[in-house]
């Protein structure tokens, strides 16, 4: 849980790359090559990203709803 010194490196890095309005932005693309765009709308690269926005507040729900 939260106060496992082994989370603390990557929970820190989590909260810190968190915005001012509470959104993470997309900083890659998954790799698969261009026949995915076709297919598949990414989100724009340094713009709020609402899938990691959704999966970092995931990870810190499940991670604070976990102490005591």
């Amino acid at each position: 849980a939260l106060d496992d010194e082994r989370i603390q490196e990557g929970l820190k890095l989590v909260v810190e790359k968190q915005d001012a309005q509470g959104r993470w932005l997309c900083e890659k693309h998954p790799k698969g090559g261009k026949w995915m765009w076709k297919f598949i709308p990414f989100e724009e690269l340094g713009q709020p990203s609402k899938w990691v926005t959704l999966y970092a507040l995931k990870v810190l729900r499940t991670l604070y709803s976990k102490r005591g």
